[in-house]
């Protein structure tokens, strides 16, 4: 309790010295002074904002490019452009050969556990598709 009191008397201590401070300002200062400190506190706040509009405008245009060039980097010759896939509206059990087809299935088409017993095919043809892999 006594460290919120204290607290408190900081906080009303300040208002109190800077309505003051404003007051012996405003007396003292030719108005000349004033005038031109607010006109060049408005220029720096114009300038500012101009620097932050263009900086994020140059940042989305070098994000832009950067994340075009690891596309490019990772996609395979002839692969499609994920958002071309995605813009096309197909899913991806479209794309692998819809949702009957089991891909590295942990039991058999009769439902016992194991492999397929021509996994390493399905795998080398997805890796062919995909074109890397990781």
């Amino acid at each position: 309790m006594r460290r919120l009191f204290w607290v408190g008397v900081g906080v009303v201590v300040t208002v109190v010295v800077v309505q003051r401070g404003r007051k012996i300002v405003a007396q003292y200062a030719p108005e000349a002074v004033v005038d031109r400190a607010e006109r060049a506190a408005q220029d720096a706040g114009r300038r500012a904002e101009t620097f932050v509009a263009t900086f994020r405008r140059e940042f989305s245009q070098a994000r832009s490019a950067r994340e075009a060039e690891l596309t490019a980097a990772l996609l395979a010759e002839g692969q499609p452009d994920p958002d071309d896939v995605r813009a096309s509206g197909l899913r991806p059990a479209d794309l692998r050969g819809g949702p009957g087809r089991a891909r590295h299935a942990a039991s058999t088409p009769d439902g016992q556990p194991g492999r397929y017993p021509d996994a390493e095919a399905e795998i080398a043809a997805d890796e062919a598709d995909l074109g890397y892999s990781f």
